[in-house]
């Protein structure tokens, strides 16, 4: 977990790359460690800034039985 960042204000910079990331669907765990955050930052500012978690959602597997 990255910690480096835990206590540091998101940058307009980091808000406007973060939503470019999810608009192009990029996978939490990779906008997370692009931005040096924990997934749950990224989870939380993404509540904070409004943007839909929708993607942040596993696929839904189907189970065969």
């Amino acid at each position: 977990m990255t910690t480096e960042n835990r206590n540091n204000r998101w940058a307009p910079e980091e808000d406007d790359l973060f939503r470019k990331m999810a608009e192009a669907g990029i996978r939490p765990e990779v906008i997370a460690a692009k931005l040096n955050r924990s997934i749950q930052a990224v989870r939380a500012r993404a509540y904070t800034i409004g943007l839909p978690l929708k993607w942040f959602k596993a696929p839904v597997r189907i189970r065969s039985g």
